[in-house]
């Protein structure tokens, strides 16, 4: 298995989680009354002027770095077909995001919630998108790196991220599509899922950051 990537790869890996956790907590704490805890995040895109298009202008910044890192590995990791299906995924995922971010909610999501409309359909469409890709890429990856003594240290954690990533996102849309909605924790469970891939995919560009530095140090000996 051919472990080195591009520093672009790497350096996407590393700064989306921090971007996208820096985009929802800062633009949470402008808008008024808005609880971490209880509102999904597409809310902050519909909200009227510079905050809601900055919000949504990031949600399809984080798609574009996913796509960036998971392009990035998927084209180094060229043996094994659940690497690539691992990457491809999370590729998928990127895409969504940039949909979701397109095709954003209005004002309070009433395009989504209250009264939905063909934008609003689009935008659940990708957002489900995203997380499905997203969250089943670390289960295809952790198959992958199973028997490599390079990342060992990395199968167990990438079995508990896939886990971790999909439990939240599972009960979240259980919840909307039947409409038994936990609002006192629906933001945070929407949060958990997403949160979990985007500090898996921190870590693995650390790995892979840590794999280059030896491989080039082999190299020179």
């Amino acid at each position: 298995m051919n472990n080195s990537v591009n520093g672009w790869t790497i350096a996407a890996g590393l700064f989306v989680a921090p971007f996208y956790l820096a985009l929802i907590f800062i633009l949470g704490a402008l808008e008024p009354g808005y609880c971490h805890l209880t509102k999904l995040m597409s809310i902050l895109g519909g909200v009227p002027g510079v905050r809601g298009l900055t919000f949504n202008i990031g949600v399809i910044a984080t798609g574009v770095f996913l796509i960036m890192f998971a392009f990035g590995v998927w084209r180094q990791f060229p043996s094994k077909i659940t690497t690539k299906v691992g990457f491809g995924l999370l590729v998928l995922g990127g895409l969504g995001l940039i949909g979701a971010g397109y095709f954003h909610c209005n004002e309070g999501c009433r395009n989504i919630l209250a009264e939905p409309d063909q934008i609003g359909r689009l935008h659940m469409i990708m957002s489900l998108l995203g997380g499905v890709g997203a969250g089943l890429s670390p289960f295809f990856v952790w198959w992958a790196i199973r028997g490599s003594e390079k990342w060992k240290v990395f199968v167990r954690p990438t079995l508990v991220a896939a886990i971790f990533a999909n439990l939240p996102g599972i009960l979240l849309w259980i919840t909307l599509a039947t409409g038994y909605r936990l609002y006192s924790v629906e933001g945070l469970i929407q949060r958990l899922g997403f949160v979990v891939v985007l500090i898996w995919i921190f870590f693995f560009a650390v790995r892979l950051c840590r794999i280059n530095k030896q491989d080039a140090h082999a190299s020179v000996l």
